[in-house]
């Protein structure tokens, strides 16, 4: 089921209990009180009877037309017989009409018979209730409509919004791509009309290999972030985080043993996700570490199992920009454009990282570590 029609549906549903609860209220509630008002009719009448016992039946009649009252009586025998001493315009005692009946008895098994049509209150409650029908269809529309106008301009705004992130972000990939390209294009015509010679010749060759690398690792990032951003399923799979955590610290410790480490990992963390996309996320973070951070700078890693799932890497380098603590990293986002220069890298890191994220429904959020660094805190759904 498409989500407009999941929204439609939802919105019907909710629109039509709330105005059934409502208007089925208020409907009942006018039909009980115009029964109420027969049930009073009725009641005065026995009582005016009551009070009057020698002569119960000039005490109905005289009831009945004092009060102006729509009620129609009889009297019946013992053997059931009856005899009609007042007609009603509405109420026909034995007639195919729904009526509201009292019977009072008052000697020898005789009995007085009051009776009030309910006719009206019958043809009020359907058309109420038709009325209430139509209400909610009413609603249920313009609700519809209303729904679909709302969710279209937040769709419409949704889409403005990652048009220009998508757009900065074209621009910046743009931008380091056009950096190495200029230096392999100046030291391509060099070397090709042999302007270069000995060691300046080695070192443009060094050069250019450099920067092809650096081109390298900034397509295949832009690959991976492209992938990511690909409605598809089925690479999710069961399996253990916490191993997969431990190897990735295990291949980090090889290149970078200098860095003192505290671990807090939960055993046997299973997850219902991409493990090749956690371990390039987990890989990401520890290469930033590695790059950006003095080499022997504390790393404390915490990976704890429960509802959701809590991973936080954190390291007491010189961390992100102050004002980009605290932020829930959502779609292309990147902190520091001088990096990938700096490093030969493509500065898309936290780009990638944060798509693995939202591809696994999760949160992802930067923070300041009491380390000193920067706290790259996770929250992944089990499912």
């Amino acid at each position: 089921m498409k989500s407009k029609t999941r929204q439609i549906l939802a919105t019907a549903i909710v629109t039509s209990t709330l105005s059934i609860l409502i208007g089925g209220f208020a409907v009942w509630g006018s039909y009980e009180s115009e029964t109420a008002i027969i049930d009073e009719h009725l009641n005065t009448v026995a009582l005016d009877v009551a009070q009057s016992p020698d002569d119960p039946i000039t005490a109905v009649l005289l009831s009945v037309e004092q009060n102006s009252f729509d009620l129609a009586v009889a009297f019946m025998t013992p053997s059931g017989e009856i005899a009609i001493l007042k007609e009603s315009r509405k109420a026909l005692i034995g007639g195919p009409g729904k009526l509201k009946v009292r019977n009072i008895p008052i000697q020898a098994g005789e009995k007085l018979v009051i009776a009030a049509s309910l006719t009206d209150i019958d043809q009020s409650l359907r058309k109420n209730l038709w009325r209430l029908l139509l209400f909610i269809i009413f609603t249920n529309t313009v609700a519809s409509f209303a729904s679909i106008l709302i969710s279209r301009s937040s769709a419409l705004a949704f889409e403005r919004t990652q048009r220009e992130k998508m757009q900065e972000f074209l621009g910046d990939a743009a931008h380091e791509l056009r950096t190495p390209l200029t230096v392999v294009k100046g030291y391509a015509e060099l070397l090709e009309g042999n302007k270069l010679e000995g060691d300046r010749q080695v070192q443009a060759f060094t050069r250019l290999n450099s920067e092809i690398k650096r081109m390298e690792s900034l397509i295949a990032d832009l690959l991976i972030l492209a992938e990511l951003g690909e409605e598809k399923g089925g690479e999710f799979s069961e399996f253990d985080l916490s191993q997969l955590l431990s190897e990735s610290i295990d291949d980090f410790a090889e290149v970078a043993s200098s860095h003192p480490f505290e671990l807090l990992i939960d055993n046997g963390v299973v997850l219902d996700g991409s493990e090749k996309y956690l371990r390039r996320f987990i890989t990401n973070a520890l290469t930033n570490i590695r790059v950006h951070a003095p080499h022997d700078v504390p790393i404390r890693i915490t990976l704890k199992g429960g509802r959701d799932i809590k991973l936080v890497i954190e390291d007491g380098g010189a961390g992100l920009p102050v004002d980009s603590y605290g932020e829930k990293i959502q779609g292309l986002k990147r902190f520091d454009r001088s990096r990938s220069r700096d490093t030969g890298g493509s500065g898309l890191g936290l780009s990638i990282m944060s798509a693995v994220v939202e591809r696994h429904k999760g949160v992802l959020t930067l923070r300041k570590s009491d380390l000193g660094g920067l706290a790259i805190e996770v929250q992944l759904p089990r499912t």
